[in-house]
């Protein structure tokens, strides 16, 4: 029967307070949002990681007189180099690649993209190279034998270049933690005000209440559900948000980027299995801020 009481007025407490009541569900739906998203765009980072790891090489490029005169990796050059690659722990295979299968290679990337470029790239512009796969792309140690050799002219690993794109991921998601941060603040005040609102429009039943010997937590429990149910209406509201905007917008925008297995995806399993996650950090704050509140309310 109390439940039933606290239940009753928590529900009235939204309604007296209707206006303050929408713009905490509309501030706390924002708010879990871009908390989520920072939640899903980390996942993304990860994964995306994961697929450029399987396909990063090293390449270790000769100098001119090796990538003149070298077409299939005889010269000792060429041999000393792949040799020491072949014997050191942590490589998995080394390909040679000639000038001009590197120019021919160039060509197929670029031909249709980059046409001009194409064009005004000569074809011994480009250097012989061998390409290697470590087992573990982020160790480059079993490079060091040949770093120092002076037939290698410079050494390309295209981790760097994955560090470099997922960056901007990186950059994505701190600036929506830091958005949700700020839309996570406006929500507190707003419960803040709610509740401090609400509990002075009914000081005198709570005080009567009291007075016959209601507990504490019988008077103060509908403040803080109100707290809770307005938070989970917004966490129910953001679900649907990034439900639709995976569907309406992301889907669209990143679709050739996801076929191309150049971003990996974000999936509809993620967004389920993230939001009640952070619907729960969500109830959770509202209602720490709104016991906090009625205790210091209390207490003026």
């Amino acid at each position: 029967m109390s439940f039933n009481f606290v239940i009753r007025e928590a529900l009235r407490g939204l309604g007296r307070n209707l206006t303050m009541t929408m713009a905490l569900i509309i501030t706390t739906a924002i708010s879990l949002a871009l908390l989520a998203t920072g939640f899903l765009v980390t996942t993304m980072t990860e994964r995306t990681k994961d697929i450029y790891l399987d396909r990063v090489e090293v390449m270790v490029q000769f100098n001119d007189d090796v990538s003149a005169k070298d077409k299939d990796c005889t010269s000792k050059e060429c041999i000393e180099v792949r040799d020491l690659l072949s014997k050191s722990e942590g490589v998995a295979s080394v390909t040679f690649r000639s000038r001009e299968q590197s120019y021919q290679r160039y060509v197929e990337l670029f031909q249709e993209s980059d046409p001009l470029l194409v064009k005004e790239t000569s074809p011994d512009a480009l250097p012989a190279a061998l390409h290697v796969r470590l087992t573990n792309p982020l160790d480059t140690t079993p490079l060091n034998p040949i770093r120092q050799l002076p037939q290698v002219a410079t050494i390309i690993d295209q981790v760097d270049d994955l560090s470099d794109a997922t960056s901007n991921l990186d950059a994505i998601r701190n600036a929506t933690f830091l958005f949700a941060a700020v839309q996570a603040l406006a929500a507190i005040f707003l419960i803040v005000n709610m509740v401090q609102i609400t509990a002075f429009n009914r000081r005198q039943e709570t005080e009567i209440m009291r007075m016959v010997g209601a507990s504490r937590w019988y008077t103060q429990a509908p403040f803080v559900l109100e707290a809770i149910i307005a938070v989970l209406a917004g966490s129910i509201l953001s679900a649907l948000a990034l439900f639709a905007g995976k569907i309406w917008v992301v889907d669209k925008i990143l679709k050739v980027l996801y076929d191309s297995q150049l971003v990996a995806r974000v999936t509809t399993a993620d967004i389920w299995l993230i939001t009640p996650i952070v619907a729960l950090i969500g109830i959770a704050f509202a209602a720490i801020t709104a016991q906090g509140t009625l205790r210091w309310y209390v207490r003026k």
